[in-house]
């Protein structure tokens, strides 16, 4: 803000107007730094959150839903601070820039401007306001969820590992044309996601000596176990919100948007989301399961290997 009430404006535009203006310039200027840093910071807890989600069993998942639903609110928030920082600093400008001109002859669309101006700042303090509550619900919520499941976690898989007597791998061999196929294979507890070969090859040139061949590629990141999808309404959400994020490259609200929405869509399998390589093939898997006609879904073939056994509780 930049006077107190209107009866001081005239007083504090014939004092000190240029100065004050070039201190709330440096102090916008700071906002936009700081929640740029805060998004950031934002972004990594958004994606601790969902890399870790496979840990949370069903009774958290309307914790989970609303934890994100709050992420949403307070990346749209952040959205509203940067744009509306950015509108301030150029209302500034434009003050300075009048006032340069002829401050005499433009001095009622300087009062104008600096009205306008008050309005609009006082809206960006209380959009802050709003966005730190937020940020300080999603911290307590968070920090009630992982470290429990985490520890439940780390024993579950501690107890996996001792049991597991064998390690079934198999490869999908790599070859110069596109994967058409999702296999889904109950004797491996595995999925075998479709690709675009120059996908792969772009992802294997990017990778700066991670992977040695291209093939290891395609064992990484194509082949996927089953119990990865053991929670199907949060591996709903996690699978959306990768293909909108990583494959799409679209904003982390955009991102959570999608995942909100098909998180509970129960008829649809999370391994069919993970399969898709691109929105455009997910939209078209929809529409299909939406007239209940699958068979018309072209994109790729999805097979199944059922084990020929019952395996005991």
């Amino acid at each position: 803000m930049l006077f107190y009430n209107f009866e001081s404006l005239d007083k504090f535009m014939k004092n000190n107007l240029i100065y004050e203006i070039q201190a709330e310039s440096n102090r916008i200027k700071n906002i936009q730094n700081l929640y740029e840093t805060k998004k950031n910071n934002l972004d990594f807890l958004t994606q601790t959150l969902i890399k870790n989600s496979n840990i949370l069993n069903k009774k958290n998942m309307e914790k989970f839903y609303n934890i994100n639903k709050l992420l949403k609110d307070s990346f749209e928030k952040l959205d509203n601070i940067y744009n509306l920082s950015i509108k301030l600093d150029s209302s500034l400008l434009n003050i300075i820039s009048l006032y340069d001109k002829d401050i005499y002859n433009n001095y009622n669309e300087i009062k104008a401007e600096l009205i306008e101006y008050n309005k609009k700042s006082d809206y960006l303090y209380q959009i802050i306001f709003e966005y730190e509550n937020l940020v300080s619900s999603i911290l307590s919520e968070m920090l009630y969820l992982l470290p429990y499941q985490f520890k439940k976690y780390k024993k579950r898989k501690k107890n996996e590992q001792k049991n597991c007597t064998s390690k079934f791998d198999n490869n999908i061999e790599l070859n110069h044309i596109d994967n058409n196929i999702l296999y889904i294979s109950e004797k491996s507890q595995k999925a075998y996601l479709p690709y675009y070969f120059d996908e792969v090859k772009k992802l294997y040139l990017a990778s700066k000596d991670k992977y040695k061949v291209m093939q290891d590629v395609v064992n990484d990141i194509y082949i996927v176990p089953l119990n990865k999808f053991k929670n199907s309404s949060i591996s709903r959400f996690r699978e959306a919100f990768y293909l909108m994020r990583k494959k799409e490259n679209k904003s982390i609200s955009n991102s959570l948007d999608l995942g909100l929405e098909l998180m509970f869509k129960h008829e649809l399998n999370p391994i069919v989301i993970a399969a898709c390589r691109n929105l455009d093939e997910l939209d078209i898997f929809l529409d299909c399961l939406e007239k209940n006609e699958l068979y018309d879904f072209k994109c790729f073939e999805i097979k199944f290997e059922v084990s020929p056994y019952i395996k005991k509780k």
